[in-house]
């Protein structure tokens, strides 16, 4: 009787360790999960700045061809200094180097004047990229990738390289 009263004591124990580490296994798989969704919401969206002499330029670029449209515009003495564009599902920005360079201490002042940037968009249509690039500096015309893509390469008024991309069907995600 003795032994059957020691054995249910111990089941007891036995499952209320069980449970208590299940529990403490349980709160930290919520505690991990929730940890990375925050972090996977850390970042919201990602928009390049890029630097110019002049915005100007690169305004009339994107919003006559592509149809962007500016939803920032901040002036700088005489012109534009700094501005946002977007078409929805892009969006761009523009900063002078002048505005960059205002404050000589800040560390990304110089950085600014390290080089061009490119840009990489998938694009649904390569010919009507092409056509929307009449009378514009295209450093590459239509070719095909190693990868399958048909690509145009243009230089933006500001000095980008912009490199526009119809992906085959099969690597489109």
């Amino acid at each position: 009787m003795n032994a059957m009263r020691l054995n249910r004591r111990l089941n007891r124990k036995a499952m209320t360790v069980y449970f208590a580490v299940f529990a403490v296994a349980a709160v930290a798989a919520v505690a991990v999960a929730r940890s990375h969704e925050e972090k996977k919401r850390m970042i919201n969206k990602s928009t390049p700045v890029l630097h110019v002499k002049a915005v100007e330029p690169s305004l009339k670029f994107w919003t006559e061809r592509f149809g962007f449209k500016t939803t920032i515009q901040v002036p700088e003495r005489d012109h534009i200094g700094f501005a946002a564009i977007n078409n929805g599902s892009v969006e761009l920005m523009y900063q002078t180097y002048e505005g960059m360079q205002a404050n000589p201490s800040d560390p990304l002042a110089k950085a600014a004047e390290q080089g061009p940037t490119f840009i990489f968009m998938e694009v649904p249509e390569i010919n009507a990229i092409a056509s929307a690039l009449h009378e514009s500096e295209v450093v590459k015309g239509i070719h095909e990738t190693g990868y399958g893509a048909k690509e145009i390469i243009a230089k933006e008024p500001g000095g980008h390289y912009v490199i526009f991309s119809q992906l085959p069907t099969q690597t489109k995600q």
